[in-house]
């Protein structure tokens, strides 16, 4: 059987929960993201507290989210 956990197979309650143990540090386990609307435009953060950025629409702090967790996943 496969020991692989996806955070996509996790409840809404235990994904924010594991968020919350782990800091939202990158490498412990989970780090959340948030696309929130304000104003005209977007803003946008981490739960690691490295990364925060305003975008122009939810596309832009969509796609920003992404890139920000792909260079911050460790080996």
């Amino acid at each position: 059987m496969d020991d692989y956990e996806s955070p996509l197979e996790e409840t809404p309650l235990e994904f924010l929960t594991s968020i919350a143990n782990s800091g939202g540090d990158h490498g412990v386990e989970h780090a959340g993201q948030a696309v929130v609307p304000e104003g005209d435009h977007y803003r946008c953060w981490c739960s690691c507290g490295r990364w925060s950025i305003t975008a122009r629409d939810q596309e832009q702090g969509l796609a920003a989210a992404r890139a920000h967790t792909a260079g911050q996943r460790t080996p």
